[in-house]
């Protein structure tokens, strides 16, 4: 009698041990957005495109270059000042920075460094690449704090940015 008197208690005891940890529901929460590695490292010349979130600018002879945030760089001809020409767009996922030195172009793609050939501004080339130059360029969560967000899954490819959207119990708060 004492062992199914045990024999119940015991499994009254671990039919209610539960989790506790109550979810959140759903929330506003930061999902991550994923490219895969061959996208995001494709640096390409395109046709000309609107200043929308304008960033760092250096000047080389008669080209002004200008940073769009995260997405590339800008050229104008600024061979008139009172009449700049936007040339073409250098598309660069996640760029920030620029820096130029005779004719070359360096700046971030990620957290690789890169250094473009813009000897002719029709015909860029990549000519080197250091791979994971500024680890802390990389976008593992989202810079805003105490937020909640999804984790990001390395098998889905690299996080190129973070989207706010309704998530039902998100795994993951900063």
């Amino acid at each position: 009698m004492k062992q199914i008197l045990f024999f119940f208690s015991f499994l009254m005891l671990l039919c209610s041990c539960k989790n506790t940890k109550p979810g959140v529901g759903l929330v506003d929460a930061y999902v991550p957005t994923y490219s895969t590695i061959a996208e995001s490292e494709n640096i390409v010349l395109k046709a000309a495109q609107p200043i929308i979130e304008g960033g760092k600018i250096a000047k080389l002879g008669q080209y002004l270059f200008q940073v769009e945030n995260n997405k590339g760089i800008h050229i104008i001809d600024i061979l008139n000042p009172a009449s700049p020409v936007k040339k073409g767009f250098i598309s660069v996922p996640l760029c920030s920075e620029l820096t130029l030195k005779g004719n070359y172009l360096y700046t971030n793609n990620m957290t690789d460094l890169v250094v473009i050939n813009i000897t002719s501004v029709n015909t860029i080339a990549v000519s080197s690449r250091i791979k994971n130059a500024f680890p802390t360029l990389s976008l593992p969560y989202p810079v805003q704090t105490n937020v909640y967000f999804e984790c990001a899954d390395a098998s889905k490819g690299a996080v190129i940015g973070w989207e706010l959207k309704k998530v039902n119990n998100p795994n993951c708060k900063r």
